[in-house]
């Protein structure tokens, strides 16, 4: 069958592929249906060890095998009555090939965590709202409901333990490495959820003119939390030190940053390149130091290097957030880059200044993209790799959302 493949249109491909996932989750039906026959035998071995010895199974995966099979499937009570599957609903969703194990788990477990005073009318409710999710939603979606359903049913969550309640709240782990700085993390339940709410709009994949978002979702959780750090920085209640705003330090000899060549040293010891010196220039809290031959101060920088507010604010009223092509990030997202570096002698003036996200800031900076007025305007010249014929191209997002 698989030398037909080429012959099926698009559709017919993709009518196939849906059709094999039906088929392969009313297969995992019949698989549990199997074992909750066999479970129910009963033998010298259990179940979930016969798995293991049948299918080379790890004992976390033939443990789940087992669960699924006892809330899913039918059964027999003492006296010969039979009793009804724990999760009916589940069980037909799955039997249909709508939802698939990895949806059957997720269910399960928020089902398993219902707080004992729930109603059995609570629970039966419960278990119809996720599986009605799980038919159009990815596991990790009913798994926030799932968590919502049981905030509603226990708002009060499970008593303390002593060893909670001695365990220090929040903690962090900072360390230097010569690439920037590493670290962990441990925070309590009000605190991580603080973290995920403020990651989760800057975490979804973005599209960009070369296709879908190349970043994989540890990089996009890395960039969302550089975003927040600059948010947080660039706040006026944001905190102080030496009786001044959080600033960054940059050293940079002149004849290098006119060249556009060589390092810098961030903070007096963390080399960067000169092309990372010219895209940092852009935002309001960083300091270039720029050095003469023999290491004496030249400039350590411009008050019209700093966008003021007025114009800040006339700049978010225009570009509205990101003008990169494609990109809907908001205004409060962006930085103020100008356009002729200011390193390069350029203006920090209306005309000479555009909204940009934190990774589109790295793209004009590190690659052949380039951006010019036009109309008062900005347009974006892609690389010849992009569009061989580089045609110019702007932000049309935010202009249809005016």
């Amino acid at each position: 069958m698989t030398s037909s493949f080429p012959s099926l249109s698009d559709t017919e491909l993709l009518d196939a592929l849906r059709e094999k996932e039906i088929e392969r989750r009313r297969a995992y039906c019949d698989e549990l249906r199997l074992i909750a026959e066999i479970d129910a035998r009963g033998g010298d071995i259990g179940v979930g060890a016969l798995l293991r010895d049948m299918f080379n199974l790890g004992p976390l995966d033939a443990r789940r095998m087992v669960a699924h099979a006892r809330a899913l499937t039918a059964s027999m009570s003492p006296s010969g009555a039979r009793l009804a599957p724990p999760l009916p609903v589940v069980a037909g969703a799955l039997a249909d090939g709508v939802i698939g194990p990895e949806h059957v788990e997720v269910i399960r477990k928020v089902v398993e965590k219902l707080p004992v005073s729930a109603s059995v009318e609570a629970r039966v409710t419960a278990e119809k709202i996720l599986c009605e999710a799980a038919i159009s939603s990815e596991p990790c979606m009913v798994k926030r409901l799932g968590s919502e359903i049981l905030h509603r049913l226990d708002p009060d969550g499970d008593e303390p333990r002593d060893k909670d309640l001695e365990r220090p709240r929040n903690q962090l782990d900072v360390r230097e490495t010569s690439r920037g700085v590493s670290g962990s993390f441990d925070l309590d339940t009000e605190a991580g959820a603080l973290l995920t709410n403020l990651l989760s709009p800057l975490t979804e994949p973005a599209a960009t003119p070369d296709g879908p978002d190349p970043r994989s979702a540890s990089e996009r959780r890395g960039d969302a939390f550089v975003e927040i750090l600059h948010l947080a920085a660039g706040s006026p209640d944001g905190p102080s030190e030496a009786g001044e705003p959080v600033t960054l330090m940059v050293s940079v000899t002149l004849d290098d940053l006119k060249a556009g060549v060589g390092h810098g040293l961030l903070d007096g010891y963390w080399n960067v390149s000169v092309a990372q010196i010219r895209r940092m220039a852009c935002n309001a809290r960083i300091v270039p130091v720029v050095l003469g031959a023999q290491g004496e101060t030249l400039d350590v920088g411009r008050a019209t290097r700093i966008v003021p507010r007025s114009i800040r604010r006339a700049l978010t009223r225009r570009d509205e957030g990101c003008t990169f092509p494609g990109c809907g990030t908001k205004a409060k997202q962006t930085d103020a880059h100008h356009i002729l570096e200011w390193s390069r002698g350029g203006t920090t003036a209306l005309s000479n200044l555009t909204l940009l996200c934190r990774r589109h800031h790295r793209t004009i900076h590190h690659t052949d993209w380039q951006i010019r007025m036009i109309h008062g305007k900005p347009w974006f010249t892609p690389p010849s790799y992009v569009d061989p014929e580089r045609a110019p191209r702007h932000n049309t997002l935010h202009a249809m959302r005016t």
